[in-house]
């Protein structure tokens, strides 16, 4: 059980087709987004402030960032962004708190163009092809610090 005496701050931003998570391919997950989200909140009660954000539109994403700036942390799915958005990579490297960037699926195993991430040239951590339980591992990943 880990302890805290201050409030952690986390957003946790994913980017298009998350909320399709249980109709999309099975690489993904088989729950859906909405019921990955209320595991998340339990297994976080009490001990973390999350505040949630989903959009498939990458300047949506980017205004939530910039209107959440003094967050501590942001858990990162970016989707099809990691890929090629240098306006999200811009977006958090103004970020002062830590960035842990997040794919469900294994990019490093899949289509060569999903193998390369420029988000991750800003993130502190990335975990990649654990699936749902990345979030989990990126929630204790922060607490342990």
């Amino acid at each position: 059980m880990f302890v805290c005496n201050k409030i952690i701050n986390v957003l946790i931003i994913n980017g298009p087709n998350i909320n399709f998570l249980k109709k999309r391919e099975k690489i993904y997950s088989k729950i859906s987004f909405k019921k990955l989200k209320k595991k998340i909140l339990k297994y976080s009660k009490n001990i973390i402030n999350i505040k949630f954000y989903n959009s498939n539109c990458e300047g949506k994403i980017i205004n939530f960032i910039q209107k959440n700036i003094n967050f501590n942390y942001i858990i990162i799915n970016p989707g099809a962004y990691s890929h090629y958005s240098i306006a999200l990579l811009d977006c958090i490297k103004i970020f002062k708190g830590k960035i842990i960037e997040l794919h469900i699926s294994n990019i490093y195993n899949r289509e060569y163009y999903r193998k390369n991430s420029i988000i991750s040239l800003n993130s502190n951590v990335v975990i990649s092809g654990m699936k749902e339980n990345g979030y989990f591992h990126a929630i204790n990943y922060i607490l342990s610090l």
